[in-house]
């Protein structure tokens, strides 16, 4: 199986389509205005450190028995890693190597790059930004959070027009069942997690308040814990 991972900068206030960045820069290794230079001396001698286990064929080619290989290409403004046969937490490393650079990952196997998370909470959710603001500040804190109160309608008449990775939060009070659910949409691949309690639980304004943000919370670790096993991002 073979999957390439790539890389680059934006320059400061400057955001491009990342699909066709990707078709220029990392494929037809084309020059992309609106693209910083990249120190590539420093990102493979920072890459070779990082595999310092795994045999250099050159600095641009690695390989390890057993574990697969990768090639590197870059221009002045991209990087690019081919891997073959790689598993899957040795490709996060490259997430993490080239993020010491200000370059997010962009994988165009699930089709988005991994620097905005854009989050919805709808209606009732709307109480607990602050919390869910914390929460994955310190669970996905390289990547660039914002948050806003919106009805169901407004949601999925804005998921379709925004390519970042999305995520929302919805609670749903039923007669006898309360669910909290937390949504994460990262290109063409999702993620799914409610956590639920009884309804009768919620009677005290203040009880409801605690346990509503516990289920939130919960959702939100689970969420991401899929997130992170289905991604080739660290």
């Amino acid at each position: 199986m073979s999957v390439d991972l790539n890389f680059w900068k934006y320059r400061s206030g400057l955001y491009l389509d990342n699909a066709m960045v990707y078709q220029k820069a990392c494929c037809e290794n084309e020059q992309v205005e609106g693209l910083e230079e990249l120190p590539i001396d420093a990102i493979l001698k920072e890459t070779a450190a990082v595999f310092h286990e795994w045999t250099s064929l050159d600095p641009f080619n690695y390989e390890r028995k057993g574990l697969g290989s990768f090639q590197i290409s870059t221009t002045s403004q991209s990087v690019r890693f081919d891997c073959y046969s790689m598993e899957q937490a040795d490709m996060k490393r490259f997430s993490s190597i080239l993020s010491k650079f200000g370059c997010p990952l962009y994988d165009p196997q699930q089709g988005v790059r991994f620097d905005k998370l854009c989050a919805f909470l709808v209606d009732e959710a709307d109480e607990y930004k602050t919390q869910v603001e914390q929460v994955f500040s310190r669970l996905l804190p390289r990547l660039e959070f914002s948050a806003q109160a919106v009805t169901w309608d407004e949601y999925v008449q804005l998921s379709k027009t925004l390519k970042h990775i999305q995520y929302n939060a919805v609670i749903h009070r039923a007669k006898t069942i309360t669910k909290v659910t937390s949504f994460m949409q990262f290109g063409n691949a999702r993620a799914n997690r409610p956590c639920q309690c009884k309804t009768a639980q919620l009677s005290g304004k203040d009880q409801a308040r605690q346990l509503l943000g516990e289920l939130l919370q919960k959702s939100i670790e689970r969420v991401v814990n899929d997130f992170l096993e289905r991604t080739y991002y660290e």
